[in-house]
């Protein structure tokens, strides 16, 4: 999976100290990391994205599974993470939360239901 970020090393404290992925190599343009047998790879880019009205924008999103979403979402809100609301919310399938990376890149966070 790749997506794009403007700073290599912010984009390395992130993504390894705050979310837990594991470095697997590092360059001054690109940046590749390791999460549950999934690799990402980031690539520096000129400017930040724009959240906008993120539901209502067409876009990709990485969508991590969570054993608990109320711990998840607490134990990253307390690393300073930015999440778009206040609390999880919900589908028909599952409770999730969206964030935003430095770099205005969308993930989230989701429990499955049932």
């Amino acid at each position: 999976m790749m997506f794009f970020v403007s700073n290599i090393s912010e984009a390395e404290h992130f993504y390894c100290n705050i979310l837990g992925f594991q470095l697997k190599t590092k360059t001054e343009n690109s940046i590749a990391f390791v999460l549950e047998d999934y690799d990402y790879i980031a690539f520096k880019c000129e400017k930040n994205a724009e959240v906008e009205d993120y539901s209502n924008v067409a876009r990709s999103v990485f969508v991590f599974e969570v054993a608990s979403i109320d711990k998840t979402f607490n134990d990253l809100c307390a690393k300073g993470v930015k999440f778009l609301h206040k609390k999880p919310s919900e589908n028909d399938f599952s409770r999730y939360a969206a964030f935003q990376d430095p770099f205005g890149n969308i993930h989230e966070i989701s429990e499955s239901k049932g």
